[in-house]
């Protein structure tokens, strides 16, 4: 199972901090509690075998150029790094995305993405493979067709394309043919496409982050959680008592949890809907593109056997928990990635955890929505100090930027 589900021990454990006389005082049971929150606690990413290349190390060669090659777009000026900004931690700082337009959402970012089951803020994707098409075929984003990306690879990655998959028939074809296509180039042009997507996931795959400070100072109360002056190095009181919180009272590890600070879920929480006139169905509107998209897992250009897709193939479909929910985004790096929520509503972390602190319910307009959204949040009252504090404990998530880690950075040629 790739969610974890700790809130028994969220309760168990809050008890035992609350106990504690001091703030650097820490059991063996808390100990191993914060470790399933570390980094030294996430597992290689999961199989994928509706990706027959996704370790092959000449793929993620190739989709690593991919990634940051602007000729893969209308106006040959935008990459997947545009909106996925290395420097960034791989997102762009801004509320909703420019590409050859202004966006609908913010760009998510794309470090730990490999361990999700769904991708987008609405889920609508569920590979990597399948999600790095997405932005490519989109008018408002990379705004190619699948014609005109096999184009691409045809005029500058055809020997890379043919090394890796065995022939570059496809692509030959695809550049002789003109705007209409017959059944047999339409089929050559999506085969072409999903190679492209699971190149790129195959770099995806391999962006690694390096241990935050949060990662450090639960790795030395393994070495020595007696020596208070090596952990006050690491973290300070207001930072500890932020934690603290997180994982009790706040309640934030409910759907905060495991390594990448992240259950994958979906949840209504009553975020400020950014366009009434237009409302955002979330997890429904993504359920229905799941159900009408060429590229999942279980589709003809899936390399997955009978067996795989489990998540596609008990895919929930209906329910107001459904209602514009948005998936429960990573924590790591939270306070370099503003601004917030899935169309940056809520410029800075004091402005989210006010939202948290006192709620709104969500919008509704009878004549968009379906039914009544869900609201999955209660008002958390705490008091200035305390939001204080679970703020300076999100500042310890930060990973350092990897400035010798080649797959961080534009590759050589482009």
């Amino acid at each position: 199972m790739r969610r974890l589900l700790l809130l028994p021990l969220l309760l168990w454990c809050s008890l035992l901090f609350a106990s504690e006389d001091s703030a650097y005082r820490f059991t063996q049971a808390d100990i191993l509690f914060l470790s399933r929150f570390s980094l030294d606690a996430l597992p290689p990413p999961p199989a994928a075998p509706d990706n027959a290349v996704a370790e092959d190390p000449r793929a993620a060669a190739l989709g690593h150029r991919l990634f940051f090659d602007a000729r893969l777009s209308a106006n040959g000026r935008v990459s997947c790094a545009s909106c996925h900004q290395p420097q960034k931690y791989f997102t762009d700082g801004l509320p909703r995305s420019l590409g050859l337009k202004m966006t609908r959402r913010n760009a998510p970012t794309v470090l730990g993405a490999s361990h999700s089951p769904w991708l987008f803020w609405d889920g609508r994707k569920d590979s990597l493979w399948s999600q790095a098409l997405g932005p490519l075929l989109d008018p408002g984003e990379h705004g190619l067709d699948g014609a005109a990306v096999a184009r691409v690879i045809h005029r500058h990655y055809r020997s890379e394309y043919r090394q890796l998959f065995g022939d570059s028939g496809d692509l030959d074809r695809l550049a002789r043919a003109g705007r209409r296509l017959s059944d047999a180039r339409r089929a050559a042009r999506d085969r072409v496409l999903s190679r492209v997507g699971k190149v790129i996931m195959a770099y995806e795959r391999r962006l690694q982050l390096r241990p935050a400070r949060f990662d450090r100072f639960v790795a030395q109360l393994h070495r020595d959680s007696g020596d208070r002056e090596a952990l006050a190095a690491l973290m300070s009181e207001e930072e500890l008592a932020g934690m603290r919180l997180f994982v009790g009272r706040g309640n934030c590890a409910s759907c905060h949890n495991g390594p990448l600070f992240t259950n994958y879920e979906f949840h209504n929480i009553g975020a400020p809907e950014p366009d009434v006139a237009r409302v955002d169905l979330g997890r429904y509107a993504g359920v229905a593109a799941l159900e009408e998209d060429a590229f999942t897992c279980l589709s003809r250009w899936s390399d997955a056997g009978q067996g795989d897709c489990a998540e596609m193939r008990f895919l929930k479909r209906q329910g107001p928990e459904l209602v514009g929910a948005f998936k429960t985004p990573t924590l790591r790096n939270i306070a370099q990635t503003a601004p917030y929520m899935q169309a940056g509503q809520l410029a800075t972390l004091e402005q989210v955890l006010a939202h948290y602190n006192a709620p709104t319910p969500p919008y509704y307009d009878r004549e968009q929505h379906p039914s009544r959204p869900h609201f999955d949040i209660l008002p958390l009252g705490l008091s200035d100090e305390q939001l204080g504090q679970v703020i300076a404990f999100l500042g310890t998530l930060t990973s350092p930027l990897p400035e010798d880690d080649p797959l961080w950075g534009e590759p050589e040629g482009l």
